[in-house]
């Protein structure tokens, strides 16, 4: 996918501010799909998960997503921070959710904005009361 434009850090920012979308599950690498992981696969459906499937070099590989909020997820004022920001980990400082496929975040507000797209009207994530 080509980009139209390249976001500052600061529009970056802004928009993250208003959004928290990149926090709210974790998805992960199963691997490719064979007879053992077609009983994990089915283990983790049981379990909820959501499980999406990539054809990559001509073999079948699953990615499963677990629906939980980062903790350190902050809401205040339907804006988001990061609660442990100068400590985060390095998968979240690399993160991109302009990412195609199941890493990406479909209606990521980074990829509305360099796409040169109007941002959706719709508020922002509301996030449950843990309980």
């Amino acid at each position: 996918m080509a980009f139209k434009k390249r976001l500052s850090a600061k529009k970056k920012s802004e928009l993250c501010l208003q959004c928290g979308k990149c926090c709210m599950a974790m998805t992960f690498s199963g691997g490719e799909v064979d007879d053992d992981a077609r009983d994990e696969i089915h283990w983790m459906e049981l379990h909820g998960l959501k499980i999406d499937y990539v054809i990559e070099r001509g073999k079948t590989e699953y990615y499963f997503t677990i629906p939980q909020r980062c903790g350190a997820l902050v809401e205040a004022d339907g804006k988001f921070t990061c609660g442990v920001y100068d400590t985060r980990p390095q998968m979240c400082k690399d993160y991109d959710g302009r990412m195609e496929g199941p890493f990406g975040v479909a209606d990521c507000l980074w990829r509305y904005e360099s796409e040169g797209r109007p941002l959706p009207v719709s508020g922002p994530v509301r996030i449950q009361p843990r309980g």
